[in-house]
Order: C-alpha cells, then structure tokens, then sequence
C-alpha cells in the first residue's frame, strides 16, 4: 500500500515539475519576444575580417528613429555594413564607436549627414561616403584627424565654404561624380596631395583656389565645363605632378613648369605656355592647337600626342631626345622634319596618318616598331635603317610610286598589315596589295596640274563663302611666306618648285583658317545667347528649387537645429545663390560685348587678307606667263 502511495507521489510530483518548466519556457520565450520587438535600434558588430574588425548587418534606420539609437560603446576602430540601408548617418554611431578610425559607409542610400553628427569622431581618419544620395555638405569641421574622404558618386550641389576649415591633416578629397558648380575653399588643407574633381558642373575656378596647398600632387578636373582655369596658381606646388583638366571648354593652356603628365584632350585649346617644362607625358589630341613651338623646352618629353589639331608642320624631334611615342594623326600637315643625324632618338610609334605629306626625309630611327602612314599624299617614304626594326606599318590611301612600294615590299612585306586597299583612281593600279602609280611625266607637267587643280579647289571654295551670312575672322597671311615668296621669284630659273610649294601652303592656310573660324564664332554666338536666356529665367526658377530641397533642413528634433534657424539658413543660401547668377550674367554680357568687339576687330583684318589675296592671285598669273616662256625656251633649248 505504502510502496503504490509512493509511486503516486513520485508521479504527481514528475508532472508538477514539467508543467512548471513548459510555463518558465513560455514565459521566457514571451519576455524574450517582447523585448526584441519594443529594443531600440543598435549598432552591432556580427563578424569581422582582415580589413574590418566590425561588420554590422541588415540595419534599416529611417528619418524617424534618429536620437534613439540604444548606444553600447564598442572598442573597433574599422567599421564596414553590410545589406544596410541609412537614410541619414546617425550621430549615434559615433557615440556608439569613441575608437573608430575608419568608416565604410559606401552604398547606403544616405541622403544627409545628422547635425553634430561627428562631434565624437575625434579619432576618425578615413570616410568612404561613396555612391549614396547626399545633396549638401556642410560638416566634417569636427573631425580634425581626417587623412582621406571618399565623397564621390553623390548628388552634393553645395558646400558650406568652410566645409573644410578644421581638416588640415586631410590628403586624399574625392569628390568627382557629382553635381558641383562652385568649389569651397581648400585653404586651409596644408597636406592636400591628391584631389578628384572630375565629371562635375564647374565653370571656372578662382586663380586662388590653390592658394596653400604646398603639398598638392594628384589634380584631376576633367569632364567638367571649365572655360576659366589658370594654372599659373600651381606654379608653386613643388610636388605637383599629374594634372588632367581633359573635356572642358579651355582656350587656353598653361603648363606648370613641376607636373610630368598632363592630360588636356578634348578642348578648344589653340594657346599654349610652358616656360618651365618637365613633362613626360602630354594628351592634347582633338584641339585647335596651330603652334607647339611653347613645347621646345620640353626635353624629357616620352609620350606626346598632338592629333585631331591644325598643325601645318612639325619639327619638334629633335629638341625631345627621350620622345619614344608620337601622335600627330589628323592635322593638317604639309611637312615633318625629322633629325639630320643619329642622335640616339629611342622614338618606337609614329603616327602620322591622315594629314598631307608627301615625301618623308631620311632619317635615323633605329628603334622603330609602328609606323602609320595611311591616309596621305606619299609618293615615296625613304625608310632608311627603321626597316629592319618595324613590326607594324599601314601605308594604305596614298600616292605612291610603284617602285618605291616594290622595293618596300621585298624587304618588309609581312609587316604591312593593311595591303589589301581597293584602288578608286584610273590612273592606280595595285601591285602587291597596294595601290600605286607609275610617274612618268615631266615634274613641269605634273606641277601645272598641281596648279590648276589648286585654282579649280579654290573657285569651289569661294562659292562656298558667299554662303556665310555673318563676317567671320580669319588670320593674316605670315609676311614670312610673303617674302619668301618674292625670294623665289627672283630665282625662278632654280627653285621653281619651291615656289608653287610656298603658293600652294599659303592658299591652303587661308582656307582651313577661314573654315574653322567661321564655324567656331557660329557655334560661340549660339552657346552665349542660349546662356543669356537660362541665365535670365533661373531666378524665377530658383524659389521652386529652394522648396524642393527644403526636406534636407527637416523639422526640429530633440538636439537638432530650430526650424526657425533652418529656414533662416535656407533664406541666406538663396541670397548667396541668387548673387552669383548675377555675377554670373554680368561676366557673360561682358565676354558677349567683347566677342563684337573681337568680330569688328577681325572683319578688318579679313578686308586686308582679301586684298592681299588678289595681289597673290595677281602674282600667280604672273608667275604662270614666266613659267610659259620658260617652257618655250627649254624647247627651243632642246630643238637646238
């Protein structure tokens, strides 16, 4: 009886004591939910790796839970997220990491910064705020340890001037892909090496930008709008040695006298200066650049490209003893010049493709592996020792004698790597892939067809004018080649060749000149009226902006600025704003004033190239009677 009393205890007491433990379960499991769903949001580090010792992931923040951040300090100085999305970077996070050094918050869709957000970042060296939605800087002056901020691949369209007052320890600014037309002061960056303004929309930039930053080496404002930039302002970075300032409006170009790779490309560049030159490496390809004779004292040059210009002649060479890479392709050139003599020239590509040559001089390149001459008038290229170096030569699209292209062909036909052209021209045929002609005829027969040809280019050329409504400016014929001209004359009976060459060369600048020019002041007019009217509709347009961005300011928060204050700030910004476009349309009224000014001063100067034009048509007849009578003296000569 007692032993079944017992076991019946045993029983009750078994299922007492598994009620109790499924309650305490559910009990827990109740307060554990609870907690989880009623915890403020929070920073935690779920793992780390060799370049972070925090990743934080999977944390949504919204505008509405900044100031509740649940802060637990955290002694990691490198923090990363992952699979995040912040809609502002919280003042919290900071709070939260008194150690950090470096913050990745690339990608986050951050759209402003928290007031004060950096007050306790006081060891913080490295932002990465790259690819998110900020519109507007105005920070960063608490963070005096700062070495590197990444901003780009934002929206950022202003910048408190003194954005950057307190970072004098800052080295490396991004701030390229953005929507930036004014630049804030960088004073006060004594260490500044490497700065990216690329692909923005600035205008111009104040010739003291630059002013102290002694340690600049890395300057990049390419893919910007620039139409005023002076460089002279970096003549006194000792460490200055890349600068890009490619696709901008530039009209002219400085050269500071320390920097060794330049990249100017995609310009309306027609002006050059270097009085000092190290460079080593120039990009000025799809310019207007007339005149490189500023390049001379640049002997160090190893890469130069120069194509997509106006260069009528080039005989640089010989003054770059180091230059192994030229590229002159798509000028206007008439004649090359290359070195009399072995001067140890390590040059290895040569391009002089779709200009208007037609002899290359002997010269003395050794160590020549590409060589493109397509696209001229050559007759004949005297190779010289380079044909034992070269590994690639294009030759297509030219006028060359058959039996330089046969000589040509026995030696190096391997390398020609396009000698399978088509030959358009009756007078051609194609002999070892490569269209030629066989010169037969007396040089006095094929220079008066070079002659009437030049007459029949130009009666075309002038029906072509009459066309132009506007007067356009052109250039003054060089007095130069004037005298040289009258020289020739004098000497007819010698130099006969030379003198159609210096007539053909005048004709030939007269008219490329004019061309461009026309086409340049047409498309200046055009661009400087279209700015007036933006210009003059952009402040009825600005106070729609103004609302449209007011969200930035927010409403007032506990710790956050007074909605008061904000609007006031919105109120002065505007002000600041709206006194730039006026500036800005006083300075563009001013440079349209002085374009009439330009285009009266150059209509005079065309009334002269004219008359001076008829004097040279006068001259050519002149000359064609003499050479007339010369013939008809050689063949007496010969009957006799």
């Amino acid at each position: 009886m007692f032993r079944i009393f017992g076991k019946l205890l045993i029983l009750l007491y078994l299922i007492v004591l598994a009620l109790t433990t499924a309650f305490k379960q559910t009990l827990i499991t109740f307060i554990c939910f609870r907690q989880a769903t009623t915890r403020k949001p929070s920073f935690i580090c779920t793992e780390s790796n060799i370049n972070y010792d925090c990743i934080i992931q999977n944390v949504r923040f919204n505008r509405n839970e900044a100031n509740v951040v649940d802060v637990v300090k955290n002694p990691q100085k490198n923090v990363t997220f992952i699979n995040s999305r912040l809609q502002f970077l919280p003042k919290g996070l900071f709070d939260a990491f008194p150690e950090m050094e470096l913050l990745n918050a690339e990608d986050l869709w951050i759209t402003n910064i928290e007031y004060q957000a950096f007050e306790n970042a006081k060891k913080l060296k490295t932002i990465y705020l790259k690819r998110n939605l900020i519109s507007r800087i105005d920070v960063f002056k608490a963070v005096p340890s700062l070495v590197h901020l990444d901003l780009s691949y934002n929206r950022i369209t202003h910048f408190n001037n003194d954005a950057f007052e307190k970072n004098r320890k800052l080295e490396r600014l991004l701030m390229n892909h953005n929507d930036i037309s004014e630049l804030p002061s960088f004073q006060n960056i004594d260490n500044l090496e490497v700065l990216n303004l690329s692909n923005n929309d600035l205008q111009e930039i104040s010739d003291t930008q630059f002013r102290g930053n002694l340690m600049l080496n890395s300057l990049d404002a390419s893919y910007n709008q620039l139409r005023h930039f002076n460089l002279n302002q970096l003549d006194d970075k000792p460490n200055l040695s890349f600068i890009s300032v490619s696709f901008n409006n530039l009209e002219s170009l400085y050269i500071p006298g320390q920097v060794q790779k330049m990249d100017a490309r995609n310009n309306s560049i027609s002006y050059i200066n270097a009085n000092i030159c190290t460079l080593q490496h120039l990009y000025l390809s799809h310019n207007q650049i007339t005149d490189i004779s500023a390049l001379r004292n640049c002997r160090g040059m190893k890469m130069l490209n120069l194509s997509h210009n106006k260069l009528q002649s080039i005989d640089l060479i010989e003054s770059m003893p180091d230059l192994s890479v030229l590229n002159v392709a798509h000028n206007q050139l008439f004649e090359i010049n290359f070195p009399s003599k072995n001067l140890g020239q390590p040059l290895q590509s040569l391009d002089l493709s779709y200009n208007f040559l037609s002899f290359g001089p002997t010269n003395k390149f050794y160590q020549m592996k590409t060589l493109k001459l397509n696209n001229n008038k050559f007759i004949e290229f005297k190779f010289g020792g380079m044909i034992k170096s070269l590994n690639y030569v294009q030759l297509s699209n030219n006028e060359w004698s058959c039996d330089k292209i046969t000589q040509i062909m026995q030696e190096k036909r391997e390398i020609i790597v396009d000698r399978d052209e088509t030959c358009f021209n009756s007078q051609t045929r194609l002999l070892n892939g490569i269209c030629c002609k066989d010169y037969k005829r007396a040089f006095n027969d094929r220079t008066k067809e070079m002659v009437m040809e030049l007459y029949v280019h130009e009666s075309v050329y002038n029906k072509d004018l009459e066309k132009c409504k506007l007067l356009k400016p052109v250039f003054g014929v060089n007095q130069a080649i004037i005298q040289t001209m009258h020289n020739k004359i004098a000497e007819l009976d010698s130099s006969k060749r030379d003198v159609i060459k210096e007539i053909e060369t005048v004709k030939m600048l007269g008219k490329f000149t004019f061309f461009f020019l026309c086409t340049h002041i047409e498309k200046k007019n055009i661009n400087d009226t279209t700015k007036r009217l933006e210009l003059q509709t952009a402040n009825q347009n600005f106070i729609e902006l103004v609302e449209k961005y007011r969200g930035n300011y927010e409403i007032a928060k506990q710790f956050l600025i007074g909605p008061l204050w904000t609007l006031g700030r919105v109120a002065k910004y505007t002000q600041f704003r709206k006194r730039n476009s006026d500036n800005l349309l006083a300075r563009r009224i001013k440079e349209v004033e002085e374009t009439i000014v330009r285009v009266e001063r150059k209509n005079l100067e065309k009334l002269t190239l004219k008359s001076e034009n008829e004097r040279l048509e006068a001259l050519l007849n002149q000359i064609k009677e003499e050479e007339s009578h010369l013939k008809i003296e050689k063949q007496s000569l010969e009957k006799t």
